[in-house]
């Protein structure tokens, strides 16, 4: 199964990138296998300093030592928002993934908000505990981002946790002390944009209380890099955030002229970025610097990322007798069986004064939908399961192409969840139904569902596997 996987990830990634993809230099398995060496001894090397703090989180898709912020806790969990205050920059750094030319409105999950007011009243309908203003540079447009950071202030009680990504090219004291008095939490500098200078972060110590720096972890610069760390420490940097670089149509031309090695994935990631993230994480912890570190691999982002956000969707479009899977689909579950077998089941389960919304009859009285939770209420002898997967999507208006629901955030704004196919379904029976519920519905600790690799007999389960679980660790390299 992991080599079909393997093949059809090639094939998506060449219909993605089209004619560019021969022009990319591409991990051979050679290459590969000696890569994912490098990789595991360097891990192994970090693990080797556990009681200096070294550990994973996440489903071992994040490596980190001495601590972690806690926009990084919430962002893992799916309590963030991002809102893309912006759209314009006043740096060039090669390795941003779209273009920044346009100021545009605020946006996030492809949503505008032409008012404070109406985020708010977003971040406050879908239970968002966390949110970060990023760009383009957020300081190009300093008023809006006071004018959000004090509307959220204002008009949200429940704990909020914000931060603010920045260049540091137009940082100045009063700036810091507007955004400090009115609540932000912590700020990211992006020291690689500003050719590894510290000034701008100097400034932020002291006034924003908690200070992070975030940047990718250049190969080129690994030497640099090196050094920086040491200062960041004596400077009393809180945080150091290394992230994976992604290729995109838009950066790919210069990813290619600095010789970079391409990996397959969801999207086409940078070899050699990861490996100097885990080697800078190792000379700092052989040289007893005890800066906080933390490695954001893709592997992390895009499946906790995605996960949070799809589950978010799903908690206000999912009916009561349906589920959310650790990757945030909308798992439905239903039997079917001979009329007589099907209406003791729900007898049963009227017997049992459990809460009649977590169980549906069809109208034939064939068929019966049910959540996980009466799973041990339910003879399931003589019937078929079917399980099938629904994704979400959220909009500004609604498409008619699939089910929705309108969220109407005030009288003036409203956003539309849409739910899709994500699985048509399985149908189980016999011993095969109680075999996915040890696997996905109550799974034991190492069972088949929560190992890294596949098991070559489960070709049945394989294939949802995907909507049910995470995969743990870091990307495999081909």
């Amino acid at each position: 199964m992991a080599k079909i996987d393997t093949a059809q990830t090639i094939r998506r990634i060449k219909e993605e990138y089209a004619d560019a993809y021969d022009t990319m230099a591409w991990l051979t398995p050679e290459s590969a296998d000696a890569a994912s060496r490098v990789r595991e001894n360097l891990i192994t090397q970090i693990l080797e300093h556990q009681g200096k703090g070294p550990e994973w989180r996440f489903a071992q898709t994040k490596l980190f030592s001495h601590g972690m912020s806690p926009g990084c806790s919430f962002c893992g969990n799916g309590d963030w928002s991002c809102l893309f205050i912006n759209g314009i920059c006043n740096a060039r750094c090669f390795y941003c993934p779209s273009i920044q030319n346009r100021k545009g409105l605020p946006m996030t999950s492809s949503l505008e908000f032409k008012t404070p007011g109406d985020y708010v009243d977003y971040v406050r309908a879908f239970g968002i505990r966390a949110v970060s203003f990023s760009g383009g540079e957020p300081l190009m447009t300093f008023d809006r981002v006071v004018q959000y950071l004090k509307a959220l202030r204002a008009k949200i009680t429940d704990p909020l946790y914000i931060w603010m990504y920045t260049n540091g090219l137009l940082v100045t004291e009063d700036k810091l002390k507007i955004l400090a008095d009115n609540g932000l939490d912590e700020i990211r500098f992006d020291i690689s944009a500003d050719h590894y200078r510290l000034d701008a972060l100097k400034k932020a110590k002291g006034i924003i209380p908690c200070v992070t720096v975030e940047i990718p972890a250049i190969p080129e610069d690994l030497d640099n890099t090196r050094q920086v760390i040491k200062q960041l420490y004596d400077e009393g940097v809180d945080f150091l955030n290394l992230h994976q670089l992604r290729c995109t149509r838009f950066n790919l031309p210069r990813l290619i002229k600095r010789g970079y090695t391409f990996v397959h994935g969801p999207k086409a990631t940078v070899l050699e970025t990861e490996i100097t993230a885990l080697e800078l994480m190792r000379y700092a912890l052989e040289n007893h610097i005890a800066l906080p570190i933390n490695y954001c691999s893709f592997a992390f982002r895009h499946q906790f990322q995605r996960a949070g956000a799809f589950t978010r969707n799903a908690l206000l479009i999912k009916s009561s007798y349906q589920d959310i899977t650790a990757t945030g689909h909308i798992r439905t579950m239903g039997i079917t069986g001979e009329k007589p077998a099907i209406m003791a089941v729900h007898q049963h389960l009227l017997s049992q004064a459990k809460d009649t919304a977590l169980w549906q009859l069809a109208k034939t009285g064939d068929q019966l939908f049910f959540s996980a939770v009466l799973w041990p209420c339910i003879d399931f002898s003589g019937l078929t399961l079917t399980v099938a997967y629904t994704a979400t999507t959220l909009k500004s208006s609604v498409s008619f192409r699939h089910s929705f629901r309108e969220i109407c955030l005030n009288r003036k704004k409203k956003v539309v969840i849409e739910k899709y196919p994500a699985h048509p379904g399985i149908r189980l029976q016999g011993d095969r139904i109680q075999e996915f519920a040890r696997r996905f519905i109550h799974p034991q600790a190492g069972s088949p569902a929560d190992t890294v690799g596949e098991d070559p007999t489960d070709d049945l389960f394989a294939e949802i596997k995907g909507f049910e679980r995470v995969k743990s660790g870091l990307a495999p390299y081909f």
